[in-house]
């Protein structure tokens, strides 16, 4: 984890529900071990991107991506 991440840290250690509840649902399936939430667009296409990497049910691992198309973990 990066020390720009540090807006987010706070999640670390979280389940998936309390991120629900933080974050709302989203577009992500609820069983998979990673889940994304976009931050910010650009006009050019520019998207920022919070990763959010779980293990056993808990937030373990957050990253923030700036990407452009498509969007891959």
């Amino acid at each position: 984890m990066k020390m720009k991440n540090n807006k987010y840290v706070y999640l670390i250690g979280k389940s998936k529900k309390e991120i629900t509840e933080l974050l709302e649902q989203d577009f992500n399936y609820y069983p998979a071990d990673f889940w994304f939430y976009i931050l910010s667009k650009s006009w050019l296409g520019r998207i920022k991107v919070l990763w959010l990497y779980f293990k056993d049910e808990k937030v373990y691992e957050i990253k923030i991506k700036t990407t452009y198309g498509k969007i891959n973990p």
